[in-house]
């Protein structure tokens, strides 16, 4: 059944994502069609920096599995891969990674949330799931480029409050939408395929079908708002962003901290050092209260 539920997530989304990405989605989707694919289990783990393992409890519990760690942890969240909306053999999808960042914030046990990002993006649904608890965040919550950070994954961190890269070569940015379709070969095809459509319902599909024919001004006029709409987001986040960072362009590391979209390099070590102090500060304020 998950094979079904993803080939039917691919078909039905739209994708911020680096071209890097599409690699991996077709190997999978080939797959799949030709009966090969051996689905691979789940590997990423959901830690402290002290160390501790999340282990999340039955899916009818009411338990917040944070709440075995101990005080003033601060939760390690892999976004790692390519974002979907649900979770897959090889990977968490958002639902649960927006899911498990709510747990953290509403545990006590929790002073803090790091996001450890390695993603080329993924599909707008998983985004707009990160959007909200992100957006709604209660806690310190800093975001880690461990490598690559683009489209819809750069959208999501940049509502944390502060963003880092890993190096001066991590891969930063790419904000910007397109879209990806496959057209049917008729020459050679088995089978033809008609479809017909009633004059009540003359604009259904129409932005595709007329890319089919060639002409791609209605389906660039519908990418048009989700890509004002994605740059308005991450302005709004970082309002000290350069302009010349909404065309979609991929930035290194240290032209992307020159550009506004993160705060510094830093090492994994330095950013749990400023976010236990971090804490701390907040500790002693709240105290004065």
């Amino acid at each position: 059944m998950l094979k079904h539920e993803f080939l039917q997530e691919i078909r039905k989304s739209v994708f911020g994502l680096d071209s890097s990405g599409w690699d991996t989605i077709d190997s999978i989707a080939n797959a799949i069609y030709l009966g090969t694919f051996a689905p691979e289990s789940i590997e990423s783990f959901i830690l402290s920096t002290r160390g501790e393992v999340l282990h999340l409890p039955e899916e009818d519990s009411d338990e917040n599995p944070f709440d075995r760690w101990q005080y003033d942890s601060i939760a390690v969240i892999p976004l790692f891969g390519i974002m979907f909306k649900r979770s897959y053999w090889w990977s968490y999808g958002m639902d649960d990674i927006a899911k498990i960042i709510r747990l953290a914030y509403n545990s006590e046990k929790i002073a803090a949330v790091i996001i450890d990002a390695d993603t080329p993006g993924g599909s707008t649904d998983s985004l707009y799931l990160l959007q909200e608890v992100l957006s709604e965040k209660i806690k310190p919550t800093f975001g880690y480029i461990n490598g690559m950070c683009a489209s819809c994954g750069y959208v999501a961190l940049s509502y944390t409050d502060r963003l880092y890269a890993i190096n001066r070569m991590a891969s930063v940015g790419g904000v910007g939408v397109y879209a990806r379709m496959v057209v049917p070969n008729k020459e050679n095809a088995p089978y033809k395929i008609v479809e017909v459509y009633p004059k009540e319902s003359k604009d259904k599909n129409i932005e595709v079908r007329e890319a089919i024919k060639g002409n791609t001004a209605p389906l660039e006029e519908e990418l048009s708002k989700l890509a004002l709409y994605i740059q308005q987001t991450v302005k709004g986040n970082r309002p000290a962003i350069s302009e010349d960072t909404m065309s979609g362009k991929l930035y290194y590391g240290y032209e992307a901290e020159s550009l506004g979209m993160i705060d510094g390099i830093r090492k994994f070590t330095d950013i749990v050092m400023e976010l236990e102090t971090l804490v701390e500060k907040r500790k002693q304020f709240l105290s004065t209260i």
